[in-house]
């Protein structure tokens, strides 16, 4: 009894459908985030509630990268594990977000 036997639910974040949930939120995620960007375009930056446009955004913007990352990670170990395939979307959608973030920081939305 020295050795400690895991628990089924110690790596439920490294299980394939786990990955696949992540991967398929972030994406849902994305879309909201597409559908909301007017409120950081030109005419919602103009309004008085300018700001709390910019902090919703930012929010949604935080979830979609959380759950883009956290579906790459768990991909990436799935991969160790099974040889499962690069998760080119997860990490392509990571990327996207730290360019809009870039984007949202600079005002770019606003032009």
């Amino acid at each position: 009894m020295d050795k400690e036997e895991n628990h089924p639910t110690d790596k439920i974040l490294f299980r394939p459908l786990t990955g696949t949930v992540l991967a398929v939120a972030s994406g849902l995620s994305f879309f909201f985030l597409c559908m909301i960007l007017p409120l950081v375009g030109p005419s919602g930056s103009k309004v008085d509630h300018a700001a709390g446009n910019k902090a919703a955004f930012l929010g949604v913007l935080m979830a979609t990268f959380l759950l883009a990352a956290l579906a790459s990670y768990s991909k990436m170990m799935g991969r160790k594990s099974d040889g499962d395939p690069l998760p080119h979307y997860s990490l392509g959608l990571c990327v996207v977000c730290i360019l809009t973030l870039l984007v949202l920081l600079v005002n770019g939305f606003a032009i």
